[in-house]
């Protein structure tokens, strides 16, 4: 197999993608796929082979644990990789790749989306796609759903459906996956998983970054975009679908369409309840100073681009009537943490000390900085005179439960997609269902005239956002 990484120079292939690939290699993950796999990195910069695999080294030294850094592994592992000089708008530099490919070949889009079509097209020219090539893209998929449907009619012109592997990352974070092992494999927990126990379930994906060099593409692009679009709302998919027919087949992806068209869209005429929306001013984070958004490289003057953005949503079904979803995310917030927050709901009769309100029951699911599981229960306090209830965390850590087969993200997606397992990737009509919401969303915020609040870095956000679910007699869960 060719794995064929378009933008093999760029920061994505320097930061997850060859580190992955590395550390597969490293653990033999590979050898179980064909029996030769070569991966050939493709840029426009001119450079040698040795230049290449020099960069190569730097860029795994830079993100690799030290622990996982090892010469003679790599030493191995460059021998697979190559380099390739393409301009994508020249359809004669294809001919390059035409002399190393086979008949197995995995392309990677590591490259803007406007280069798709260009790409795929010039493949077809040279007789680069047969019924054995797949090809991964990363999101955004468009900037709206017009856009959307666009980029996926222009790969549908080259590749079949079951060919394309659109990818998110956090759907290969291993307790994303335990979240349906969780549900799905435990009888205990499917029988509560609804409206009839839950009150209300919180998604947070927070960031300490600010743009890290990125401010003319997140200027044009802002928190609703980039996150909520795709990571956030395909975690609430997982959180809200129903028991599939196979965890293997398309049944998954049907499963999670079907909550994306029942999830209410969110109208001019309850955006003010249902949606806060903000930019950081300066701060500081673990007492490092941090400029204000408007400060940044590449931000245009009086930008209005959002970095948080928080919702109230509804799914509009049987099992969720009535019970509000909350979904956040931003940059330069007080930590880097992402997580689902199951809330259950009160017991129906406190037996023990009425004076005393008693802590409801709370599932969390924590996808980084620590991949967990922790459940809090309530027991009697040891030594304590009468009942006295006191809260318990039972905790589950994967990366240490775990050790030797624990797999990254990216690790375990690219895995899926050598063997074709597109159960974690995004669908066509996943990918167009959620720009529909997201599009409602944007339209809902502009008609509106939302204000645009600040929140200082370092912090978690708007007092808004903080209102906007304690309407709910509910509070954020900002523990670290």
């Amino acid at each position: 197999m060719n794995i064929i990484i378009f933008g093999g120079t760029g920061d994505l292939a320097a930061r997850k993608l060859l580190p992955a690939l590395f550390r597969l290699h490293k653990a033999k993950k590979l050898d179980d796929l064909k029996k030769e796999n070569n991966i050939i990195g493709i840029g426009s910069t001119q450079l040698t082979q040795k230049d290449y695999q020099e960069s190569i080294k730097k860029s795994l030294k830079d993100f690799l644990a030290s622990e996982e850094y090892d010469s003679k592994n790599l030493d191995q592992f460059l021998k697979t990789v190559s380099y390739l000089q393409i301009d994508f708008n020249k359809p004669e530099n294809f001919k390059k790749l035409s002399k190393v490919s086979n008949d197995d070949n995995l392309y990677y889009l590591a490259v803007a989306p406007a280069f798709y079509q260009t790409i795929a097209k010039n493949l077809k020219t040279h007789k680069l796609i047969n019924p054995q090539s797949s090809i991964v893209v990363e999101k955004p998929i468009g900037t709206d759903t017009k856009s959307s449907i666009a980029i996926n009619e222009s790969l549908a012109r080259y590749f079949k459906e079951n060919q394309i592997f659109r990818i998110d990352h956090y759907l290969g974070k291993e307790a994303v996956q335990n979240l349906l092992a969780l549900r799905f494999g435990n009888i205990l927990f499917e029988k509560i998983w609804s409206n009839i126990a839950i009150d209300h379930i919180q998604i947070t994906v927070a960031e300490t970054l600010g743009l890290e060099n990125r401010g003319a593409y997140y200027d044009h692009t802002g928190a609703i975009k980039d996150m909520l679009q795709n990571h956030l709302l395909q975690i609430l998919c997982l959180v809200a679908m129903e028991p599939p027919t196979s965890i293997e087949s398309e049944s998954l992806r049907d499963e999670k369409l079907k909550v994306l068209r029942s999830l209410r869209l969110i109208t001019e005429a309850d955006v003010n309840d249902s949606c806060v929306v903000a930019q950081y001013k300066e701060g500081a984070i673990n007492g490092e100073a941090k400029k204000a958004y408007a400060d940044e490289l590449g931000v245009a003057e009086g930008s209005k681009t959002e970095t948080f953005i928080a919702i109230k949503a509804f799914i509009d079904n049987w099992r969720w009537s009535g019970v509000p979803f909350f979904l956040r995310t931003g940059k330069r917030m007080s930590q880097k943490k992402s997580e689902i927050v199951v809330q259950f709901k009160s017991v129906p009769h406190n037996i023990f000390n009425q004076s005393e309100e008693q802590k409801n029951n709370q599932l969390i699911i924590q996808l980084q900085p620590e991949e967990s599981i922790k459940l809090k229960i309530m027991i009697k306090e040891p030594s304590a005179s009468g009942f006295k209830l006191q809260e318990l965390p039972l905790d589950l850590f994967f990366n240490e439960y775990y050790e030797e087969d624990y797999l990254d993200a990216y690790e375990r997606l690219l895995l899926d997609a050598m063997n074709g397992k597109s159960s974690l990737f995004m669908r066509r009509d996943e990918v167009e269902q959620s720009w529909i919401f997201i599009d409602s969303l944007i339209s809902a915020i502009k008609k509106a005239n939302l204000k645009l609040d600040k929140y200082n870095a370092g912090n978690w956000g708007p007092s808004a956002a903080d209102i906007l679910i304690a309407n709910h007699r509910a509070k954020w869960n900002n523990e670290e």
